[in-house]
């Protein structure tokens, strides 16, 4: 259960790598409210796993609109 919990939920540098973006541009979607991060402990937050699949998936049906 443990795995599948740090699977669900990725740091941010994880979700920079995982979306192919950097840190910075993380955040500015972070401040865009595209994604939402949750804080995991007193200095430690995260991206759901699941929200960043969402955004990518809207990103996949902009470019085949387009």
């Amino acid at each position: 259960m443990a795995s599948t919990v740090l699977n669900a939920v990725l740091r941010p540098a994880q979700a920079a790598s995982y979306l192919a973006v950097s840190r910075s541009y993380l955040y500015v979607l972070v401040e865009r409210k595209e994604l939402t991060l949750i804080k995991l402990g007193h200095r430690a937050s995260g991206i759901l796993r699941s929200e960043l699949d969402a955004w990518l998936a809207k990103r996949l049906e902009g470019a085949r609109a387009a």
